[in-house]
């Protein structure tokens, strides 16, 4: 019960962040004041070029992790530090001399993760940084191309899992020390079975749950509030919800790999679709 409080947690936490922040970057867009991260977020070719990117970056950290582990640690940094940048500069909109005030939260983020690699650091760096990237997606793509994403990264986590079953390696490699692409939480197994390793002098349960899996069904959420309400919005974050924590039981009383992005997706959908019904 206390891995779903903090899991779920983790997960409305960084929504309910993106959102805001989302919000936010989409009315600089409609503005004119900021651009989008594509062209022209209505088109539906977006998604396969968002999809393309996707493989060939999961193909080069799968070559990293083989033959460079220690850059990895080089593109974490990276990550948590632009995209927590993206998130601080929304949240607080003030300048120090020529930097944002974002600006130095982001690099004291980034240093306590890479210096302090714990459960806590990795949590809160994995929350903005994941709030950021889908805040961003979320705001450049529209709901139809959002849609097409999600179908197609959920097809491809079933079968890099199920079929290829390169995402559990890559998902073994990432969680060997506290990475700010997953999320955590301590958990006993009934059986003698862990998710996820911690390497210190006594060996834990970890549950873990990769961030991309919290940063599509924001992406998508942030489309919809781009082009519906608030309400509508709400409805999709909490259909993925319900479904992540489903999820996180399931696992929790059979614990084995399962690809979460078409719970969650399926999830998002449901919620979207109910919040039409409703408004109809």
């Amino acid at each position: 019960m206390k891995t779903a409080f903090i899991l779920v947690g983790i997960f409305i936490i960084t929504q309910v962040l993106g959102l805001y922040v989302g919000n936010a970057y989409s009315q600089g867009i409609k503005a004119g004041e900021l651009a989008p991260v594509v062209e022209n977020p209505e088109a539906v070719e977006n998604s396969f070029f968002f999809f393309i990117y996707i493989l060939i970056a999961t193909a080069g950290i799968l070559l990293i992790i083989k033959f460079w582990k220690n850059f990895l640690k080089a593109i974490e940094a990276f990550v948590v530090f632009f995209s927590s940048w993206f998130v601080f500069d929304f949240l607080f909109p003030v300048d120090i001399w020529i930097f944002s005030l974002g600006f130095f939260l982001a690099i004291i983020l980034t240093s306590w993760k890479m210096l302090r690699p714990t459960i806590l650091s990795q949590n809160t760096a994995a929350i903005f940084s994941g709030a950021g990237v889908g805040a961003m997606l979320g705001a450049s793509l529209g709901i139809l191309p959002s849609i097409v994403f999600m179908l197609l990264l959920s097809i491809y986590d079933f079968v890099s899992v199920f079929i290829t079953k390169h995402m559990i390696y890559l998902a073994k490699a990432l969680t060997e020390r506290p990475t700010a692409f997953t999320v955590a939480a301590s958990h006993k197994f009934k059986k003698p079975v862990y998710v996820g390793i911690k390497k210190t002098k006594k060996r834990f349960h970890i549950f873990q749950l990769g961030v991309g899996d919290i940063v599509l069904p924001l992406m998508f959420s942030v489309s919809v509030l781009s082009k519906f309400t608030i309400l509508n919005s709400i409805l999709t974050t909490i259909g993925s919800t319900i479904a992540l924590i489903i999820l996180i039981f399931y696992i929790s009383k059979k614990p084995r790999p399962l690809p979460a992005l078409p719970f969650v997706s399926l999830g998002a959908l449901s919620g979207f679709l109910l919040s039409i019904l409703i408004s109809l």
